[in-house]
């Protein structure tokens, strides 16, 4: 039997593990979680990447960003994950769903306009199977509406639109490394924040709306109950599996390539 999917296993893992094990750091934003951090900045172009648990959360995280409140409504692909959705309604958000083109399964860029009313609040485009949506005309609708844009790229890894990561272009992004993904950390995700703005809270709603990420870099002597929030953090065991991984992006992406050229071909 064919398995639906099988996670690439690069070998330098449990290397990676057995280094946090003997450290007796586990929790989360220790040596891999940082190591993670950088490279993943460095790689998509964006000001600030927080790793959290699952997609999921980063959705969550960043529909408490988007201050969305109840009735407030969020336009996204009718063709997607729950999490895409489920985001938004914890937050009382209301989703309008939009259809999907034919040729991509993504949201149907030319339907958007006329889904926005006096309550939306955003517009989350959905990278469906890591191909790209309309992302310049999508940009252009928002910026005219001034609404905020939050792509989901879960299965984007990797992938980009036009010389740009997807993840990167509008005002957050969000990542998956489930075990589904091309890149795995068995479970994980990531929160990509592109608006400098949103850093502080984005840190803060991470750490259960304290500001024990300024404590952790020597910033203040004691930390505090800010904002609302939740623990959203990786351990750093599952970041050390997931900076294995990082560092092969390209031997993954070639190998699945060769394999997906047997099955075309």
């Amino acid at each position: 039997m064919i398995p639906f999917n099988k996670s690439y296993i690069v070998g330098t893992e449990m290397l990676n593990i057995k280094k946090v094990i003997n450290s007796h750091k586990l929790a989360g934003d220790y040596t891999y979680t940082k190591y993670c951090h950088k490279w993943l900045e460095n790689y998509i172009g964006c000001c600030k990447v927080l790793l959290t648990h699952s997609c999921t959360a980063a959705l969550e995280m960043a529909a408490i960003l988007a201050d969305i409140n109840p009735g407030d409504e969020v336009i996204m692909p009718s063709y997607t994950f729950v999490s895409t959705a489920n985001a938004f309604v914890l937050r009382g958000g209301v989703p309008v769903f939009v259809d999907i083109r034919e040729d991509t399964l993504n949201i149907n860029e030319q339907l958007i306009e006329a889904a926005i009313t006096s309550h939306t609040k955003a517009i989350v485009p959905v990278h469906y199977a890591g191909v790209a949506c309309e992302m310049d005309t999508i940009l252009e609708i928002a910026r005219r509406h001034k609404l905020l844009v939050i792509e989901d790229a879960a299965q984007g890894v990797g992938a980009s639109y036009k010389g740009r990561a997807l993840g990167s272009m509008g005002d957050l992004g969000t990542l998956s490394f489930h075990e589904t993904k091309n890149i795995s950390s068995g479970e994980g995700g990531a929160l990509l924040v592109n608006k400098p703005s949103l850093v502080k809270r984005a840190e803060i709603i991470r750490e259960k709306g304290t500001n024990r990420s300024q404590f952790v870099k020597g910033q203040v002597d004691k930390y505090i109950w800010l904002d609302i929030g939740s623990s959203y953090l990786p351990g750093e065991i599952v970041s050390a599996f997931l900076w294995a991984q990082l560092q092969e992006v390209q031997n993954i992406t070639k190998k699945r390539i060769e394999i997906w050229n047997k099955y075309h071909n």
